[in-house]
């Protein structure tokens, strides 16, 4: 975590009160420099190994030349096979089933060699180089200033787990001027770091024991209510400790005067599967519409199967949430999560698509919140327990 360790938590004050002192003094003057070695290199290096980030740097300096040529060329050739090469590397870093086809070499390399980068953050670095190589292409990026884009991939408070902010708006908020807004957001920021530990650090040891495993509560409830009660109570660990981290990375962001958007929006209130994903993991989910989504669509119908459009719909959202399984893990079970979500979100679609939308009433949108709040549960049994756990899982229960 970013802000474990004894001295970290007080560094990362240190610097940030720097930081803006000298946004302050200079406003724009020096600002990327000052972030990149002073925060970014010296902060993050408490959490990752200097090599990884030698490395990581090296694939941004490739990946930027890249961006730049396809700002001006337009080649969609050269954003393919910058795309496929990206998620190769990414595909044989953290996949075992790859790595067993390239043989012992490969694992060996990883462990021991100069080529080995560690997987912390590595997961978000790809999401901003596919931001950044796809919006090129489409010629939407504001600046391409190279100390603006890396900052941009290795921004510390956000560096591990998000939320994803676009260039253009990590850019607008670097280069604000608006010093008495930014001394605002300054308390803001204290503010969100304050409930993010509230949460991280005084609610979730209270919980995370009995949600991460049922085996503890099956003296106290039996198989049928260990299972159901660590259910309720991994929904309720996840959200938090999640919702919490992102809290502190907003709040260090906006404590910088760097308004990251938010990622969370009472995702428990949701009505059904589809708004689940409107208010959960904002940030992701969004970039899985705009990047996997759509374009799975756009190819889709380029084939007969076009004129069947909720065929095209189910199998675009199958094909995401299997992304999406397997971007949170290499294991099975995160691939019956993903599947999960894609089926719950294709049977949505089935039953209300062409249908007029009925209107909103209480015994309705009550019903509609406890009907996903369950769907959702029963997801993260599936996120939380390897499929041998969740075999035993299934043999004690029936």
């Amino acid at each position: 975590m970013l802000f474990s360790g004894n001295t970290l938590p007080f560094e990362i004050l240190i610097f940030i009160t720097l930081f803006v002192a000298c946004k302050w003094a200079f406003r724009k003057s020096w600002l990327n420099q000052i972030l990149l070695i002073g925060g970014n290199i010296l902060i993050l290096c408490h959490i990752t190994t200097p090599k990884s980030l030698f490395l990581l740097s090296l694939l941004a300096l490739l990946t930027y030349g890249a961006g730049w040529l396809l700002s001006r060329r337009k080649a969609g050739w050269l954003l393919s096979v910058s795309l496929i090469l990206l998620l190769l590397l990414f595909s044989i870093r953290n996949y075992p089933l790859v790595q067993s086809w390239l043989g012992s070499w490969w694992t060996d390399m990883l462990d021991k060699h100069f080529l080995s980068v560690e997987k912390i953050g590595l997961s978000y670095i790809l999401f901003r180089i596919i931001h950044w190589l796809v919006e090129s292409y489409k010629g939407t990026l504001r600046t391409r200033n190279f100390l603006t884009y890396l900052n941009y991939l290795f921004f510390f408070p956000t560096f591990m787990a998000g939320p994803i902010d676009t260039l253009n708006n990590f850019h607008y908020w670097m280069n604000t001027t608006h010093v008495r807004f930014n001394a605002r957001m300054l308390l803001a920021g204290v503010g969100r770091i304050f409930f993010g530990a509230v949460k991280t650090l005084l609610i979730i040891p209270w919980i995370k024991p009995y949600a991460v495993d049922y085996s503890i509560l099956l003296p106290h409830f039996g198989p049928w209510g260990a299972v159901l009660v660590a259910a309720v109570l991994y929904s309720l660990y996840i959200y938090i400790d999640f919702s919490g981290y992102c809290d502190m990375a907003i709040g260090m962001a906006y404590m910088m005067g760097v308004r990251t958007p938010e990622n969370f929006d009472n995702p428990y209130f949701a009505t059904n599967i589809s708004d689940f994903w409107k208010r959960w993991h904002i940030t992701f989910s969004t970039f899985l519409k705009i990047y996997v989504f759509k374009p799975v669509i756009s190819l889709l119908n380029r084939f007969p199967i076009a004129k069947y459009r909720m065929v095209v719909s189910v199998m675009a959202y199958m094909v995401t949430f299997l992304v999406c399984g397997l971007w949170h893990g290499s294991t099975l079970n995160f691939v019956l999560w993903g599947l999960w979500h894609g089926l719950g979100l294709s049977v949505y679609k089935l039953f209300t698509y062409g249908k007029p939308v009925r209107p909103v009433t209480i015994p309705r949108k009550t019903a509609g919140v406890l009907f996903t709040f369950v769907f959702v549960t029963i997801g993260w049994v599936f996120f939380n327990y390897p499929v041998d756990k969740l075999l035993i899982m299934f043999k004690l229960l029936f």
